[in-house]
């Protein structure tokens, strides 16, 4: 049996080499910088650094940082909502999805970014146009990984329980919708980051706020650390998101058990 020692040793053995794989990407790309490529093309870290400090003195950055979390979380959150209900309802009803599959798909198949300028006809270049393309990639993505679990739920338990005198609503709380969590969660999980990507895409395309009109905005300028400050922005939002779903999926993990 592993001791609580242990373990914490473990713990910050892990953290120790995370910090240090950061720490040697960092340097080798402070030399590759104005040495294997011209500082022009590949700006240094240092540079980077003072790039998103200038940007949080004049708050610039934190204007762009809520117009693209106002855009990811109502684009996921209408997505995900959607996406499991029609994932429930399509795994529910077989037959209504034997009939509308082959359009879903069809749709599914479409490049998702194909929709922006619909979007933006339909509802202008503001902030809406970006949520209903995010919330179109996400909903896919969540039916179809609600509805294969949906699928995977084993049969046998639902008709034994109906046996001992079980209603729907019980089956669905004790069965259905536990054996489902797991798929729903990989469906969240993947689909945060299709979001992110759809999201500073669109704003790169179309608008002129956001981290995604930043990153555009540096790059028509050749502003090397301007684009890269902004990537770091992005990335660091992505690791802030994934590890907010994984203590929420966690704390789901408890409840169920």
């Amino acid at each position: 049996m592993t001791t609580a020692p242990s373990r914490d040793r473990s713990g910050l053995l892990i953290l120790a080499g995370q910090v240090l794989v950061i720490l040697l990407v960092l340097a080798a790309w402070y030399f590759a910088s104005g040495t294997l490529v011209k500082k022009f093309i590949l700006s240094d870290p240092i540079s980077v650094a003072q790039t998103i400090a200038a940007w949080i003195r004049d708050g610039s950055l934190w204007q762009h940082l809520v117009v693209t979390l106002q855009t990811l979380l109502f684009g996921y959150g209408i997505g995900a909502v959607c996406g499991i209900a029609a994932g429930l309802a399509f795994g529910v009803f077989p037959r209504v999805d034997s009939v509308v599959s082959p359009y879903i798909v069809a749709i599914y198949a479409l490049p998702k970014i194909a929709l922006l300028p619909l979007f933006v006809i339909l509802l202008g270049i503001g902030i809406a146009s970006k949520v209903a393309l995010v919330a179109v990639v996400v909903f896919f993505i969540l039916l179809f990984s609600t509805r294969d679990g949906v699928r995977d739920v084993d049969a046998d338990l639902g008709a034994v329980l109906r046996l001992m005198g079980a209603g729907q609503m019980e089956i669905n709380r004790k069965v259905l919708i536990p054996a489902t969590l797991p798929w729903v969660y990989t469906g969240l999980r993947v689909a945060t980051g299709y979001a992110l990507t759809t999201t500073v895409v669109g704003e790169a395309l179309s608008s002129n706020r956001g981290l995604g009109f930043l990153i555009e905005s540096s790059s028509v300028r050749f502003d090397s650390a301007g684009v890269f400050a902004a990537i770091v922005v992005v990335v660091a939002l992505s690791f802030l998101i994934t590890g907010v779903l994984g203590r929420f999926e966690a704390a789901s993990s408890r409840w169920r058990s």
